[in-house]
């Protein structure tokens, strides 16, 4: 799943409305904001009257389930909120056109991309009072709640404006009892993955590894994990590369040796593509984004559910690291109900309300007691290594020109699978996109 754009099929332009009616922006609703929930978990406060919009990407099944429970807290509250669901193209234009005109909108799913434009241009409220506030949070929920490096990104300017969800990285699954038959360690390091994905490639008619090589985007996920793990990044807080060649060169060495036990036709596989190989015992070992991993244990689509372990990417034992994928809920500055719109985002970012989605979509919360959810666990048993990833993480780069450089870094790791570029000489291609993309 990239930040960039979701990764499964858009749905057709939609509005999809629980309620009629929308908000113009103005003072804080009336209501009682500090009334206790009036079933255990459930929703802060009351606000009788109130009646809200929320922008958002359209697809299934986080449209359809956020429909449940916005009916569910405008039952808990008495107030109303409309879903405004379209397509992840149109997505930020009709929230800045909205913005920028009469207001309409109180919560806001704000890409992260465009996350920067909207606080600098005042549409977005700080949210910092209220995380600070324990009259309007149940007890345990406050910005300590959420793992760190995560919230961290809905900050602007020493101010707190957002909170996430949709959080994602990218990980190593192995299926253990090939493993254990073959008498292999389980993977520690990415040494070891790429030893065993040699040594097991062609056992029993199974490639070592399967992995994204398409250019899509996820083959510069995995790539930015890969330079983590070394301590390294493409650019630093000025925009400016800091990207170190030796270690990008590392990066794809890892690259083509996992290639080379992969699947034929590794090249146009993508995420799904990679997973489905998995799933069906085509592969001993992959790696790919958490959402996709999913599939590895769902019954109805894998032939080896329940034999999968998971580790981070790591090339040093006990540095796990990874890329932090997430998208940012935000309340519109101009909106009038922002106590009311607070008590929805703080209610469906908890650990609770997010294990909901999870077990539909795979998805990863934010807050740490989402990662000790037993029922998760159960479902999605890669959200230990998810959260030792995640530990040490750089967001997915989401500047606005970054989309030209990542088509380069990925045309580079391909040319070095196909054997036209050297891991040195891909990783001169990487340092060149990076520094023309971004201009120094």
């Amino acid at each position: 799943m990239s930040r960039r754009s979701p990764r499964w099929p858009i749905a057709l332009f939609t509005a999809l409305t629980l309620t009629a009616c929308g908000s113009t922006g103005g003072s804080t609703t009336t209501g009682d904001p500090n009334a206790a929930p009036a079933q255990p978990g459930g929703p802060m406060g009351k606000f009788p009257g109130a009646k809200l919009v929320l922008s958002r990407w359209a697809g299934d099944p986080w449209t359809s389930g956020q429909k449940e429970a916005a009916a569910e807290w405008s039952a808990a509250t008495g107030g109303t909120l409309d879903l405004d669901a379209v397509p992840y193209e149109n997505l930020h234009d009709k929230q800045a056109l909205t913005l920028s005109g009469a207001g309409g909108y109180d919560i806001l799913y704000v890409h992260p991309s465009w996350f920067g434009e909207f606080a600098k241009a005042g549409h977005l409220a700080p949210i910092d009072n209220y995380l600070a506030d324990a009259k309007r949070n149940p007890s345990g929920y406050s910005a300590a709640s959420f793992l760190p490096n995560v919230l961290a990104q809905g900050a602007y300017d020493g101010k707190q404006y957002c909170v996430p969800d949709f959080v994602s990285t990218t990980l190593v699954a192995y299926r253990k009892d090939v493993f254990e038959a073959a008498g292999i360690p389980a993977p520690k390091t990415l040494d070891d993955v790429a030893a065993a994905a040699s040594a097991l490639n062609g056992k029993d008619g199974m490639a070592g590894i399967a992995i994204p090589g398409k250019r899509a985007g996820a083959v510069a996920d995995i790539m930015g994990s890969l330079l983590t793990a070394q301590d390294n990044w493409w650019y630093g807080a000025d925009q400016k590369t800091t990207l170190d060649r030796a270690k990008a060169a590392k990066a794809v060495d890892f690259y083509v040796k996992a290639a080379k036990a992969a699947p034929s036709g590794v090249l146009n596989f993508h995420v799904d593509e990679a997973a489905t190989a998995a799933a069906q015992g085509k592969a001993a070992m992959i790696i790919s984004t958490t959402p996709s991993l999913q599939a590895l244990e769902d019954p109805a689509k894998s032939a080896t559910a329940g034999k999968w372990g998971y580790a981070p990417m790591q090339f040093t034992d006990g540095k796990p690291a990874g890329e932090l994928i997430y998208w940012n809920w935000c309340i519109a500055a101009g909106s009038k109900h922002q106590d009311a719109a607070y008590s929805f985002l703080q209610w469906y970012t908890s650990g609770a309300q997010q294990a909901k989605v999870a077990l539909a979509a795979a998805t990863a919360g934010a807050t740490k007691d989402f990662y000790t959810n037993a029922d998760v666990q159960a479902k999605l048993p890669f959200l230990t290594a998810m959260n030792e990833a995640l530990t040490t993480s750089n967001p997915q780069p989401s500047l606005p020109s970054w989309p030209k450089a990542q088509d380069r870094i990925e045309l580079a790791v391909q040319e070095a699978v196909q054997g036209k570029l050297t891991p040195d000489q891909a990783a001169d291609a990487m340092v060149r996109a990076v520094q023309e993309t971004l201009g120094g």
